[in-house]
């Protein structure tokens, strides 16, 4: 079957039934098609699969890589664009109609917020006194193995913001959704920071791949966010 042909028969089969039935290989086929030429599309996309080990990891590719593989930044767009529209999806599906801290929601849009990141990144959000959301966003941008949590920065924002409340999360790109020691320090230290300032430090959640971590929720941290 030429490439037309299977491009043609993708997008029946996308409109009959979704992406459920391909394989990580012709879904990326099938996304590199309306950037290549689908003659050229199939042998890119398996180039890539075969470079980057897995779809996400194509995804999640620096350009110089994709690029190696046949794919130039110009049509890499499609490739860099769908995390991220992902994570705008997700963002807008699990925000509460009011804006307010929406706990069984609240995770979800946690885990949505690192999707596609490769590096570790720190997340704050800040709340009024009736838990209305008042800010939402990353804060700052470490290396691959560490990032650090900037008091002051959050301090600087919890005045800024008036907020009562706060939450941070941070992502482990190559570990488990669990705490490190310096993780359990550094929330401690943010914890008596913020009281300075009348906000109080709510959760401190790690994130790794689609899981959580929630430290107040753990009964071995309990003493920090009473």
């Amino acid at each position: 079957m030429d490439g037309e042909n299977r491009r043609e028969a993708f997008r029946e089969r996308f409109l009959n039934s979704g992406l459920k039935d391909f394989t990580s290989a012709e879904a990326l086929e099938y996304l590199l098609s309306f950037e290549l030429p689908p003659d050229t599309a199939a042998h890119t996309a398996a180039k890539l699969l075969d470079a980057c080990g897995s779809f996400s990891a194509v995804l999640e590719a620096p350009y110089s890589i994709l690029a190696e593989n046949d794919l130039d930044e110009h049509k890499a767009i499609p490739v860099k664009f769908l995390p991220q529209i992902c994570r705008i999806y997700l963002d807008d599906k699990f925000f509460s109609e009011n804006k307010r801290f929406d706990l069984e929601q609240f995770e979800n849009k946690i885990i949505a917020a690192f999707i596609g990141s490769n590096y570790e990144q720190v997340l704050l959000v800040l709340m009024d006194s009736n838990k209305k959301e008042l800010y939402f966003g990353m804060i700052n941008k470490g290396t691959v193995n560490a990032s650090e949590i900037y008091l002051r920065k959050i301090l600087e924002m919890c005045i800024q913001h008036n907020a009562a409340y706060a939450v941070i999360a941070h992502n482990h790109p190559s570990g488990i959704a669990f705490p490190s020691d310096k993780d359990i320090e550094t929330t401690a230290k943010l914890k008596s920071a913020l009281l300075s300032v009348n906000v109080k430090l709510e959760d401190h959640y790690i994130v790794a791949a689609n899981h959580s971590y929630s430290m107040a929720k753990n009964e071995d941290f309990f003493d920090i966010f009473i």
